[in-house]
């Protein structure tokens, strides 16, 4: 499989990580914003919440880089997917380098002299099958791409349906999603804010459970 074909995959790869460095999820307790009224005129409360405000705004966060290391669900989807790019480079490689070698012959050969028109042109279809094959694999490339892609968003999914049925019972506004690499939109995080543990637990049993009701 040539250096682009493998590119592909590792972006696809890659995108499956960072859409997950952007999950942000928040649950339907926001509160509302309260007004003041002064001199028969309404007055704007302040975007900017007071520090007592933020510290009672109930914000928790979850850590994608362990997230992503070990949710069960992502590590299947990775080593099968590498399996199955391992088994396509392999196949494309072979056939490809032998038809850059079997064609280097040929032309060799018909420009010797050594093949009649008929040969030429029975080798030439031949030749057309073979890049045909060769096509086809690249199109299985593709289709792993795509494949990746729709994992991933079921993935996403998961979290985002684990987060919201986690939260019933702890009643956060907001569950951020926090990373150390540098497309983190969070920079700062207190550790005791923390909830990743309970939710790769829970998220992983459930991924667990629904694996044995497949077999």
């Amino acid at each position: 499989m040539n250096k682009n074909s493998s590119l592909v995959l590792n972006v696809v790869l890659s995108i499956a990580v960072a859409i997950l460095y952007y999950l942000h999820f928040t649950s339907n307790s926001g509160a509302k914003q309260p007004i003041d009224a002064k001199d028969s005129a309404v007055v704007a409360k302040p975007i900017v919440l007071s520090p007592t405000e933020i510290k009672a705004s109930k914000i928790v966060y979850v850590n994608l880089d362990i997230l992503s290391k070990n949710y069960d669900f992502l590590k299947d989807v990775s080593a099968s997917a590498q399996a199955e790019q391992n088994v396509l480079q392999t196949e494309y490689q072979t056939k490809g380098q032998k038809l850059q070698q079997d064609y280097a012959d040929f032309q060799e050969k018909a420009n010797k002299g050594m093949m009649s028109d008929n040969q030429i042109s029975g080798e030439q279809e031949k030749f057309a099958a073979r890049k045909d094959e060769l096509d086809q694999l690249q199109l299985k490339s593709d289709a792993l791409g795509e494949k990746i892609q729709a994992r991933t968003e079921e993935a996403r999914k998961n979290l985002t349906d684990y987060i919201k049925e986690y939260n019933k019972s702890g009643n956060y506004n907001y569950v951020l999603a926090y990373s150390e690499g540098p497309l983190s939109p969070v920079l700062l995080v207190n550790d005791s804010l923390d909830i990743t543990k309970d939710i790769l637990d829970g998220i992983n049993a459930r991924y667990k459970e629904s694996k044995g009701k497949k077999k």
